[in-house]
């Protein structure tokens, strides 16, 4: 059955819809934004309704205007994350550079607030890129977070003092990293 025949949709079909990943929905089911009812098999199906209005919504009252650029090379990991923030963060533009050529391309087409970087990736460490950033007057605004499997003192000095903001070490503590990228999207909002 195609889905435009269906009232009724599976967290697949709302996520195809929505052109979000499955594990979104889920997460949205489980917040509270996406209303769903519970088949006595125990499984989550979504009203078409509810999809649509969700469709219509404006956003939110504020801009879609925070974006996030993840360098990681590992790509398991880069899309994890990156579902992680979809989810958390459903109005903020992510985009992944896999590796520091396409993160060069990024940092000036895409233009990002903030810069999730791996420290040690093939053929470049994240210290050279978190230098190039900082020093360059187009992109020395940009907030840096570090991610290391390599979480010394003198890896977290270093880097902060090459003008990160902060270095997490990984496995992420993905509650702090919320927390954190929270304070920044606030910090950026105009004052009203």
């Amino acid at each position: 059955m195609n889905i435009s025949d269906k009232s009724l949709l599976t967290p697949s079909e709302a996520a195809k819809l929505l052109h979000v990943a499955p594990t979104t929905i889920r997460h949205w089911a489980q917040i509270g934004r996406l209303p769903f009812i519970t088949t006595p098999g125990g499984h989550r199906r979504f009203d078409k309704s509810d999809i649509l209005s969700l469709m219509s919504q404006p956003s939110s009252n504020t801009k879609n205007d925070f974006s996030i650029l993840i360098i990681e090379d590992d790509k398991e990991f880069a899309d994890m994350l990156t579902q992680f923030l979809q989810s958390l963060f459903p109005q903020t533009k992510i985009k992944i550079a896999y590796s520091p050529f396409d993160a060069g391309d990024l940092l000036h087409t895409f233009k990002p607030d903030l810069v999730m970087l791996d420290l040690m990736m093939a053929g470049i460490n994240g210290f050279s890129i978190c230098h190039r950033i900082k020093s360059a007057p187009s992109t020395a605004n940009i907030i840096v977070i570090a991610m290391t499997g390599l979480l010394t003192d003198d890896n977290v000095k270093r880097i902060v003092e090459l003008g990160a903001e902060t270095c997490f070490g990984k496995p992420l503590d993905f509650t702090l990293l919320q927390k954190t990228i929270e304070g920044f999207i606030e910090q950026k909002r105009p004052s009203i």
